[in-house]
């Protein structure tokens, strides 16, 4: 019976690169070595033992049962879901073969991706809070989610729990987990990140209440309280450049920034790049800016280091730093209809998680 994992790649993102353009996944535990005569959790934590001399029992017993769930309880033919921290997407991907050790020792396993780069909002918020889990690998089995996710692949959409979906495709009811679910650990039972969670709140509130013009004023009102003086092109066909910005009591001072902004679904590609570059010549800004809610292909990003003193791409995840950071600062008639509020909220350590 086919299963779904979550599988992260590393707390900020370092084993993303090798996913994505080598079909490999990677977790790291500490692990240098070649682990595949260790065939159960205990075997696992001899060598964590000795890998991480003085760490925590509770600390080391957890990432024995997660590289356990990744190299003996994971099947080939499963399905991962993978929070890509790099680019704020969510990639779906099936396990393509079975855990081997690459020449430095790394824990790996091979994966043929089916869906990339998907916005978090494809996912109803049950999934969004499994995908928040603190931990590396986990189950994810509850709430049919595996016929969700694979209705995602399908459509693109999360159709949510109560949909008519093929539950016969895999899916499994909240309170049933599998035989044989040993020491697999479910997504849900696990603590949540509550910030990520906070965060998937207010996208999905300014994804709703700001679309078209609307989010580019909002995109003007974020530079406004940075400190620019901004100009909003008028509602109407796309000119190209949305806002032009510019320091000084008038806004005529450096730096000028040229604004290209981007709402709803649609992914900035090279022609837009390479359009908001001219423009930045043509209207003699210093610096170009393009805020596109859904995100920028590949090759775009694969761009930043290049053209990283004349243009700033920010993504969903940037813009939302960006509006937090001034928060305080922005019109009230904005703050009303984005209301928010700080919330503290308890860090974990890893053997919390």
């Amino acid at each position: 019976m086919t299963r779904l994992w979550l599988v992260r790649l590393g707390k900020n993102g370092e084993a993303e690169r090798p996913a994505q353009d080598d079909n490999i996944l990677s977790i790291d535990f500490g692990i240098r070595e070649d682990i595949t005569d260790r065939r159960d959790r205990d075997a696992i934590l001899e060598v964590l033992e000795r890998v991480h001399p003085g760490a925590k029992l509770n600390a080391i017993k957890n990432y024995a049962a997660q590289i356990n769930q990744f190299i003996n309880v994971a099947e080939t033919g499963d399905l991962v879901v993978t929070p890509m921290k790099t680019t704020s997407t969510i990639w779906i991907g099936r396990l393509s073969g079975p855990y081997t050790a690459d020449p430095e020792g790394r824990v790996n396993r091979p994966v043929d991706w089916l869906k990339q780069d998907l916005p978090r909002d494809s996912f109803k918020q049950d999934l969004l809070y499994s995908l928040g889990a603190f931990m590396t690998v986990c189950e994810i089995s509850r709430n049919n989610a595996l016929s969700r996710v694979e209705e995602v692949i399908r459509t693109g959409c999360d159709p949510g729990d109560g949909s008519k979906v093929d539950l016969n495709a895999g899916g499994r009811g909240a309170d049933k987990p599998p035989n044989g679910l040993g020491e697999a650990q479910e997504a849900s039972d696990q603590p949540v990140n509550l910030d990520l969670a906070a965060r998937d709140q207010i996208e999905r509130r300014i994804a709703s209440n700001f679309t078209g013009h609307d989010f580019t004023r909002l995109v003007a009102a974020v530079l406004d309280a940075q400190g620019y003086r901004t100009r909003v092109t008028p509602p109407g066909p796309d000119q190209g450049i949305d806002i032009v910005a510019g320091s000084g009591p008038l806004g005529l001072e450096s730096p000028r920034i040229a604004v290209q902004v981007k709402s709803g679904s649609y992914v900035v590609e090279q022609p837009d790049l390479q359009g908001l570059i001219g423009s930045v010549q043509d209207t003699q800004a210093d610096h170009g800016l393009i805020v596109s809610w859904g995100g920028f292909t590949a090759p775009v990003r694969r761009r930043l280091n290049e053209l990283y003193f004349r243009v700033r791409l920010w993504s969903r995840d940037e813009f939302l730093d960006n509006l937090l950071s001034v928060y305080e600062a922005l019109p009230e008639g904005i703050r009303a209809e984005l209301p928010l509020r700080r919330v503290w909220t308890l860090v974990l350590d890893e053997e919390d998680s």
